[in-house]
């Protein structure tokens, strides 16, 4: 690789970061929109599940990382949603133990037992 090709940020002039900034917003709306598309269609059409999954896992022993990644988010595993279930199970479990008056000693071995129970 060139590493002369690489110019930071902070060292390009407005106009070109506004166009670095301009094509990575289009290609981010692409792909939210191909997975929004994929998801409503696997909705529709469950019978197309297996064989979309089976292509996306061929993709990804291939070495594509973002069909692996499609693969975990369709499949409801991946990172990301497995963090934001804990956080939203935490935020509930602070929610209850507030109303019940729990102090802040008392509040958490509650949750972290509640979490662990899940």
């Amino acid at each position: 690789m060139n590493n002369e090709n690489l110019i930071p940020m902070n060292q390009r002039t407005e106009s070109e970061r506004r166009e670095i900034a301009k094509k990575g917003g289009i290609a981010s709306g692409i792909s939210r929109s191909f997975r929004s598309a994929t998801k409503k269609r696997l909705r529709e059409h469950p019978e197309l599940f297996e064989e979309i999954i089976t292509m996306l896992i061929e993709k990804s022993l291939d070495g594509d990382l973002k069909a692996f990644e499609l693969v975990l988010e369709l499949s409801g595993e991946s990172p990301k949603q497995m963090e934001l279930a804990l956080k939203k199970r935490e935020l509930k479990l602070k929610e209850q133990a507030m109303q019940s008056g729990a102090t802040g000693e008392q509040e958490l071995p509650a949750l972290l037992k509640a979490l662990e129970e899940n």
